[in-house]
Order: structure tokens, then sequence, then C-alpha cells
């Protein structure tokens, strides 16, 4: 695994709250004790009690335990233990474990096995194979009752026109996106409420709303015809739909193995479960890969992911026509991107979006691309900033990026010239989320503070 970096470490913060006081606690002199093993740190804190407060970390995950009453996860303490860590190994003494750090340690290696020990009896169980194929098809008249009513709906949509969708409730927009999640086809569920989105997004939202709705008709005409469709492709109508595929199935499948770059993260929060998406690319094969992790409240996501960095190793991909979606099978320790990224890089925003096009072709519901560009440049014309590569052509950057600081990191980083930048393209506009130059990684995500 990489070694830690304070930046790494915010990412794990819950809220920028906690973020601020871990970094307000991430100082020698706040802390009475701070000690590691090869497997774990731990920490004494002076708090309001009159007890120092126990942190601990597992190394190997990370994971943390405090006896602070803080219901965050990690909280203050563990973050501020992690920080003191990753500024300088060197100050933490290594000794024994202490009952307090062992026992923990112990508890969560018993809680693993017993969770390996549960999914192999559950493996081991006998399938009631006729049970599951009645739960299959109730499960597919559902949602094909869940396609003819949002049919009648988008026409109905339609015939009122897009001006008149702009007066309906959230209410309103809310009781049809319950209706394709009781039908089970909570992929219907989320084009009702991105529409809601693209209606209130301002100057060209019809555009928009149009482009949405059209992919919309395409995924309920193909939705009706279900059966006759190709295999690859009926999957990927179906993953639109709201199907899923189990993780261990995936991982059971045939893994492609090359140097992965950790091209950029974006996360997002709709205030219940926050999405994650890590950008990969093959260095030698130029595959592109999406990593999606979830996270309930503020629950951390997983850690092992780390921009800046590439690993060789193994990921195996979600069935499609266009396999985009992808789990990591096997890594190795990672180490810092290279400033050469091989073939996972476009020399141009021609080819980019020439292979942007091939996959929309082959997946006309995918959302997002990443694209990854050798040399461009940030330029200005009136009030819309672009990537421009040397042959002239560019691309329009997301307005959110352009009136961020965001811009102006990637300008300093830059000083004007070529930089490779990797974006992700919505079809729209381009999202910058990391360039890298001579001088190294620059990692464009928002920051806590910003």
């Amino acid at each position: 695994m990489p070694a830690w970096t304070p930046d790494r470490v915010i990412t794990l913060a819950p809220d920028p709250a906690s973020a601020a006081a871990g970094q307000a606690l991430a100082t020698l002199k706040k802390w009475s004790k701070i000690c590691r093993s090869e497997r774990a740190i731990w920490g004494l804190c002076q708090g309001s009690g009159k007890d120092p407060y126990q942190a601990r970390i597992d190394l190997s995950e990370p994971a943390f335990k405090c006896s602070c009453p803080s219901r965050k996860f990690p909280c203050k303490h563990g973050l501020a233990l992690l920080l003191l860590f990753a500024k300088d190994e060197a100050s933490f003494k290594t000794e024994a474990e202490p009952g307090w750090v062992t026992e923990w340690m112990a508890s969560r290696s018993e809680r693993a096995e017993k969770k390996v020990e549960k999914a192999k009896a559950a493996a081991e169980t006998p399938v009631d194979l006729d049970a599951q194929a009645k739960r299959a098809a109730q499960r597919e008249a559902r949602v094909l009752d869940g396609v003819a009513s949002c049919h009648v709906w988008l026409e109905d949509l339609v015939r009122r026109g897009l001006a008149a969708a702009q007066t309906e409730t959230a209410a309103t927009w809310d009781r049809m996106a319950a209706r394709m999640v009781d039908a089970q086809a909570p992929g219907l569920a989320a084009y009702v409420r991105q529409l809601t989105e693209l209606i209130a997004s301002g100057a060209g939202w019809d555009t928009r709303a149009l482009d949405h709705l059209g992919r919309l008709h395409l995924l309920l005409k193909a939705g009706d015809r279900l059966v006759e469709l190709p295999g690859d492709l009926a999957v990927d109508v179906r993953t639109t739909l709201g199907w899923t595929h189990s993780k261990e199935d995936v991982l059971a499948g045939p893994g492609v193995a090359d140097r992965w770059i950790t091209l950029g993260q974006v996360t997002e929060d709709d205030d219940r479960l926050r999405t994650r998406r890590t950008w990969l690319a093959g260095r030698s094969t130029g595959r592109r890969a999406l990593v999606l992790d979830f996270a309930a409240g503020r629950t951390p996501f997983d850690a092992s992911s780390v921009t800046g960095t590439e690993f060789d190793g193994e990921l195996t991909f979600y069935p499609s026509r266009q396999p985009m979606r992808a789990l990591v099978k096997s890594r190795e320790e990672g180490r810092e991107i290279g400033t050469n990224l091989g073939a996972a890089a476009d020399p141009t925003i021609e080819s980019g979006l020439r292979k942007y096009a091939e996959a929309l072709a082959a997946n006309p519901w995918m959302t997002r691309w990443p694209m990854v560009f050798a040399g461009v440049r940030l330029a200005p014309e009136r009030d819309q900033w672009f990537l421009v590569d040397s042959t002239d052509s560019g691309l329009p950057v997301k307005a959110s990026f352009a009136a961020g600081i965001q811009l102006w990191r990637l300008l300093s980083a830059s000083g004007g010239s070529h930089i490779t930048v990797m974006a992700e393209w919505d079809g729209v506009a381009a999202l910058p989320l990391s360039a890298v130059n001579g001088a190294g990684y620059h990692d464009l995500a928002p920051r806590w503070d910003e």
C-alpha cells in the first residue's frame, strides 16, 4: 500500500468539521503517547475528562477505534493520529501492543473469520432453483409493468411540452420515481430524478432535458423488446433498468492485467448515500475502468484507491457491450504516477472524442467517459473556458470547475503551457480531475476548506 499522506488522510474525514478538528489535533503536544507495531498505531489524547482518550488504528484497511463519545467515524482523534503518522512515522515509537489494542485487533480478526465462515456456509447451502426462478419471473414482470407505466408517463410529458414540465412540483416527480422503485426498476427512478435536476439547471436546460428524454425513450423501447435483444445488449438494458450483478460473480470472471493508473475521483452525496467514482486507465492496454464505492452516512470510503498512484494488478469487468465498471481483483503496492502515461493518454482531443463516440455507440446509456490528454492548455473564450490541444481543438470545461479555485490550481500547475490532464466527460463538458507534468501529480478535486 502507498505511504500515507496528509491529503490522503483527509479524504477519510466524514465531514469538513471533522477534517478541521483532526488537523487541529495533529500536533505532538496534544498527545501524551503515540506508538506503533507492525500492524497498528495507537495514542493517548487528553480530552475534557480526567482520562485521556485511547485512539487506535488498524493500518491494513485502515480501521479506527477511539474511547471518545463521538458518533462520527472516524472521529477527530483517529484522523489526528493518522495525520501525525502521515507527517512523521519516525515519531511513533515501536512498542509491544497494550491490552486495549491487542484485544481490539483480536476481536476484528474474530469477526472477519466469522464473516468468512458465514459466507462459506451460505455457499454450501443448497439453492432452491424453483424458488429462485419464481422470484426472477416475478421481478421481470414487475419491471416490465414499470416500463409500460413509464411509457405512458413519458408520452404524457412530451404531449404537454417541456415548458409545462417546469411547473410540476417536486412531489409530482418524487411520486413517479417512487412508482419505479416499487416496480423494482431503480434505473428508471434515477432517470426521473435526473430529469428534475436538468429542468432546473439553467440556460440550455431544454436541450439537456430533451437529450435525457431521448435516452429514456430508447431505454423503454429496448425494455419492451428485452427478450429479442442480443445477449450483450440485453445485459446493458437490464443493468440500466436496475438489475444488478453480485461482486462474487464478477470477481469470478477473468482478470485484465496491467499497470493501472488512478486518474482521479469524483464524490457525490445525495444526503442518504455517498457515491465515489474512481477512474482508472491501463498504462499498456489503454483500457478505461470505473470503480464505484458507496458509503452510507459518515462511513468512510475504502482507502485503498489513492489518487496520484498506479499499481500492477488485475481488474474484472462487469458484463457489458462496453465494459467499463470494474472491481479490483488483485493489486500490488502502489507507486507515484510517472509523467509519461503511455497508451493511457490520447494524443489529441479528436482521438479522445472518437473513443467516446465508439463507446457510446456500443452503450447509448453510458453517461460519463474518462478523457486523458497528453498535452492541453486552458484557454478562455468569452464566458467559457476550454481545454485546447496542439491542433487548437477545444473541449469546454464544466462551469462548476471554471467557477472554483480548481481552475486556478490547474492554471498554476501548467504555467500557461501544455500539461497532461485527466478529465471526466459527460458529453457536454469536461470536469478536470487531475493533471501531471514534470513537477509531479496535481489533484484537482475540491478540498474540505474550499
